[in-house]
């Protein structure tokens, strides 16, 4: 009695979409952004994300994708996940080789090897490991946001880029193409089937995890433009 919630809510995406979209426009409006958009950006501060993001956060969000196809009752789906876990571990590699060519385009203060993971890092890489562990939709639930603010927030980059600024290059570099666009699409569209399967319950784990992950998408850019670093 508990199933067959399409008729009293939305389809998912558009349920989420109002979180991703508040969070793309918040992200777009912080000064991290808006530094990397016209330039202003301290290159200590890009260097921060960077590292956090590539060496750390990517490779834990593949990993969850590979929890989620492990989880997954059907193969299609299954399938996707693991293709995207796949892909991303595989984009990790390539980000981190890019990252070190942009460290010396623009003398980025980038640390030797591998950097040390920081607070909110390892906030919420610890999240992307947990939530698959609980669930199929909350797994889906925590990876959902960052696929989708990714191609949000590089959009409105190009748009908001002031040509010849000192990261105008690393916007045009950064955005992933039409061919990602598509991917983010089929994505959503599992998200869908997946809520449309899934118990109320469920469908709150899948809510409440992407709203989660959202805020640690904001809390990552932040903890770079605060350039976190461990008290001692």
């Amino acid at each position: 009695m508990e199933r067959d919630t399409t008729e009293r809510h939305p389809p998912a995406r558009t349920e989420l979409a109002r979180t991703v979209g508040d969070t793309a426009r918040r992200l777009l409006g912080h000064p991290f952004y808006r530094g990397l958009a016209d330039g202003s950006l301290p290159d200590t501060a890009l260097a921060h994300f960077l590292q956090q993001d590539h060496w750390h956060v990517l490779p834990a969000y593949a990993a969850a994708h590979a929890r989620c196809a492990a989880v997954a009752a059907d193969p299609r789906q299954a399938l996707l996940f693991s293709r995207m876990g796949t892909g991303t571990a595989e984009d990790a590699e390539r980000r981190q080789e890019r990252v070190r060519r942009w460290g010396k385009d623009l003398r980025l203060p980038l640390a030797d090897g591998t950097p040390e993971p920081l607070p909110t890092t390892l906030g919420y890489t610890a999240f992307l490991a947990a939530a698959p562990a609980r669930s199929l939709p909350a797994g889906t639930g925590a990876v959902l946001p960052a696929a989708w603010l990714f191609l949000l927030v590089t959009d409105g980059l190009l748009t908001r880029r002031v040509p010849g600024s000192r990261y105008a290059a690393v916007i045009e570099e950064w955005h992933p193409g039409d061919t990602y666009r598509g991917l983010v699409d089929v994505f959503l569209a599992t998200v869908d089937d997946i809520a449309k399967d899934c118990s109320p319950t469920g469908r709150r784990e899948l809510v409440t995890h992407a709203r989660h992950a959202a805020y640690f998408e904001w809390a990552h850019v932040d903890a770079a433009w605060r350039r976190e670093a461990w008290p001692f």
